[in-house]
């Protein structure tokens, strides 16, 4: 092939690629972050929040039309339904596992007016085993932040390590809406030790109002794999 059929067909190439990704963001386009979450182990009869960031990434306004849930067991309320180009908005999954005492997967459906994804999945992930190995655990397994007179803002939880190597602890996810970012008071944990992570109701929150919230907390290895997770609900408020 000669110099110049190859400078045209080069160009020809670049030409296509320009056009392909211009028409990817012609009109309104939906992106998820991080479209599947897991919460890890979770007790039975509790609430459980996580929330799915949705993005706009078109050039043309994106409508959020319906989120439906695939189980009455779940709600995802979304904050805003217009979305301008590159304008983001939540969408809060609350998960009630009462009757759940194994491990279970549900998702629910976002349709948009997209014309080339016009119905996107979020899934997650919970285990209400009780029996099954983990490296840590938590006591108490959810908090009770109490109402009324009752009320604390201020909570602490006890994590503990019930494995035979030690393990690094951090916090992977919780609802900001209600919560502080809980505070961990070391972030390695021998074996048969314990820290404390402290949790507080945010201080724009009412004490009045009803409190569904959860963290999720990891360990991991010496290498960084992750050994167990765990999501601790918290809940209370209210008259």
């Amino acid at each position: 092939m000669g110099r110049q059929k190859k400078f045209l067909l080069v160009a020809l190439i670049t030409l296509l690629v320009g056009l392909l990704i211009s028409q990817e963001k012609t009109g309104p386009r939906i992106s998820i972050d991080e479209p599947n979450f897991n919460f890890g182990f979770a007790p039975e009869g509790s609430f459980m929040v996580h929330q799915y960031i949705i993005r706009n990434i078109g050039d043309e306004p994106l409508q959020i039309k319906r989120v439906r849930t695939t189980c009455g067991c779940a709600s995802a309320p979304v904050k805003k339904n217009l979305l301008q180009p590159n304008e983001s908005t939540v969408v809060t999954l609350i998960f009630n596992s009462t009757r759940y005492f194994h491990k279970t997967s549900k998702a629910a459906i976002i349709s948009t007016n997209d014309p080339t994804r016009p119905s996107e999945k979020i899934t997650f992930i919970a285990d209400m085993d009780t029996v099954k190995e983990r490296a840590i655990i938590v006591e108490p397994k959810k908090i009770n932040v109490g109402k009324g007179t009752e009320f604390k803002r201020h909570n602490k939880a006890e994590v503990k390590n019930i494995s035979n190597a030690p393990v690094s602890v951090q916090v992977i996810d919780y609802y900001a809406e209600f919560l502080d970012e809980p505070k961990l008071s070391a972030m390695t944990i021998e074996p048969g030790g314990k820290i404390d992570i402290e949790v507080s109701i945010n201080k724009k929150i009412p004490g009045d109002e009803v409190i569904r919230a959860s963290f999720t907390i990891a360990a991991m290895d010496n290498s960084g794999k992750e050994l167990t997770r765990i999501t601790v609900p918290v809940f209370g408020g209210g008259e």
